[in-house]
């Protein structure tokens, strides 16, 4: 059987190759990639980054941004690179082909996103690339929050997207290593039915009150999207005005 060949994913500034990696785009990544909060934020770490389009993404949003960008599936990697050699913001943006445990960098970060394996319990894929891609087996949510803590500066920020059964177990394990739930985001599919991620953002500090937000992807129908997810993905996708 022949390998399918995928056509590039066109943004309105960039496009995302994505043959090789096991992960194809998904709303999840571009979700994180636009919700995170980014001013004044110099120094970056995207941990897991699959094709690239995180990085990409938080780049292109700020102009000011040096980011690193970890990834350990081979497949992954050969997107990741066309990807970012490709964009018009390469020249910040730095690929390791590596393993968070073997990843150490020589300074801390004041970002650091994630859109991390998630499928700990469930059925594993029979493709090995897309079950590591899926599944907590080589990239623990644990390791990340460790990371972390490790890291970051004293005012720097974890952002991660998760299926939002994950929240609580996540909090718990984050204010084990030090970080604290400052912000989170409930994302819904639709009105009507119950939230299926959340957006986490971490602190080393503490919020006497988390701010709490929810978004609705879709209203009624297929690619009938939210004006709330529009206003939040417009400077990305093309089929947005």
């Amino acid at each position: 059987m022949s390998k399918r060949i995928y056509k590039p994913f066109n943004f309105k500034k960039f496009s995302i190759h994505q043959n090789n990696a096991a992960m194809k785009i998904g709303t999840d990544g571009i979700l994180i990639g636009a919700w995170v909060n980014i001013s004044k934020k110099f120094k970056a770490l995207d941990i897991g980054s699959g094709t690239g389009i995180i990085s990409i993404m938080l780049c292109q949003r700020n102009l000011n941004l040096e980011l690193d960008s970890i990834e350990l599936s081979p497949s992954a990697i050969m997107d990741a690179k066309i990807n970012i050699e490709n964009c018009n913001w390469s020249d910040r943006i730095k690929l390791f082909h590596q393993s968070l445990k073997d990843f150490h960098p020589n300074s801390k970060y004041d970002l650091i996103v994630s859109n991390p394996p998630y499928f700990k319990k469930s059925l594993q894929p029979s493709n090995s690339e897309r079950s590591k891609a899926r599944h907590q087996n080589d990239l623990k949510l644990e390791d990340i929050l460790k990371f972390s803590n490790q890291n970051l500066t004293k005012d720097g920020s974890l952002n991660i997207i998760l299926p939002f059964e994950q929240k609580s177990e996540a909090i718990e394990i984050a204010k084990k290593h030090g970080l604290n739930s400052v912000k989170e985001c409930a994302v819904y599919p639709k009105p009507d039915k119950a939230p299926h991620r959340i957006l986490i953002e971490f602190s080393k500090n503490e919020n006497k009150q988390i701010i709490k937000e929810s978004l609705v992807i879709e209203k009624a129908g297929r690619h009938n999207y939210s004006e709330d997810y529009k206003k939040l993905t417009r400077e990305f996708y093309t089929i947005f005005e």
